[in-house]
């Protein structure tokens, strides 16, 4: 088909619209945690600024309750076409975890690796520290909140809306946005690659509820699970360990600890398991993959293009940018 038959302009419009819609979102989020900080810091710190619920509340609420609901109304005017309703069943998403939990861990490392690299080593990942706090609000903003809301985002919100210019198109845009919306490199190639997966299973099952279930289910295993197991192994315990202590003392230490060591050692177990056949499954399910065609499909040379150079979309990917950077230093 001839290039000229498209509307390139007025798809380069709507994806400026998305990009403008995410840079709102990260704007106001980002504004209110400073306007709140910049008052912790005014008030010197004292009293229920201290407390470790209020951290959480002025970390996620901003962005959560705030931020997304007025950042979506920019996109709200876009016209959207929902993908056909089909069931994912059991096993399907049983294999789309195990696919999961490899990319996941697989990003994970390359994204620390290189954020070591580019920092010298100075680069602090402040999403793991503050998953080690155990607050029962790490639960409702981690494992409930942030599923459900960033896959209507990424997912219901940006896909209905870019479908039509092709699925394959829109699944990699709804990956990348994702990513960078993490605002460092240590979760940047995770969320990309999880985003991709969550990505292609509302494409193809037409419901959100799936890919915010399989989403909730990596990020509680991430911050309460893992975070939980090195708990109970008492690392700091070993550390401190004197192999000099007299040879009572020495069994009766490791007598208290075995129980966490032995739960460690299930739970790495479990997880290279799964990381193995994730592995395994995502070589054989890579070459299955089916991107439909849009009603409104882009043509492959502009593609690139009309997707992200356009204003929305450039503000979006600088502002992250930035702060990725800022981030590493």
């Amino acid at each position: 088909m001839d290039e000229m038959t498209y509307d390139l302009p007025a798809a380069k419009r709507v994806f400026s619209r998305v990009g403008l819609s995410l840079t709102a979102i990260l704007a106001i989020g980002l504004g209110l945690s400073f306007v709140i900080s910049f008052f912790m810091a005014a008030s010197g710190g004292i009293g229920f600024f201290r407390e470790s619920w209020f951290m959480w509340m002025a970390s996620f609420l901003p962005l959560y309750g705030i931020a997304i609901p007025l950042g979506l109304l920019v996109m709200k005017k876009l016209p959207a076409e929902a993908p056909e309703v089909h069931k994912l069943g059991a096993g399907n998403g049983f294999v789309f975890f195990l696919i999961s939990i490899f990319l996941m861990y697989t990003g994970n490392i390359i994204g620390t690796m290189l954020s070591m690299i580019l920092s010298g080593g100075t680069a602090v990942n402040g999403v793991a520290e503050l998953v080690q706090d155990n607050h029962p609000l790490k639960v409702l903003f981690v494992v409930i909140l942030a599923p459900v809301l960033e896959e209507v985002v990424f997912r219901k919100q940006l896909l209905d809306r870019t479908r039509r210019y092709g699925e394959r198109a829109a699944a990699m845009l709804s990956a990348v946005t994702f990513g960078l919306l993490h605002m460092n490199l240590f979760q940047f190639f995770y969320a990309f690659a999880l985003g991709l997966v969550f990505a292609y299973i509302y494409l193809r099952t037409g419901r959100l509820r799936y890919t915010a279930i399989l989403h909730a289910v990596i990020n509680f295993m991430g911050s309460v699970v893992a975070p939980w197991v090195l708990e109970i192994a008492n690392a700091d315990a070993l550390a401190s360990l004197d192999p000099t202590m007299p040879t009572e003392e020495l069994l009766g230490f490791y007598m208290e600890v075995l129980p966490g060591m032995l739960a460690v050692l299930a739970y790495s177990l479990v997880l290279i398991g799964f990381f193995i056949a994730g592995l395994v499954l995502f070589i054989i399910k890579v070459r299955r993959l089916v991107w439909k065609a849009g009603s409104e499909q882009l043509p492959r040379k502009s593609a690139f293009r009309t997707i992200y150079c356009n204003g929305g979309m450039i503000a979006f990917m600088v502002f992250c940018l930035v702060m990725i950077v800022f981030n590493l230093i």
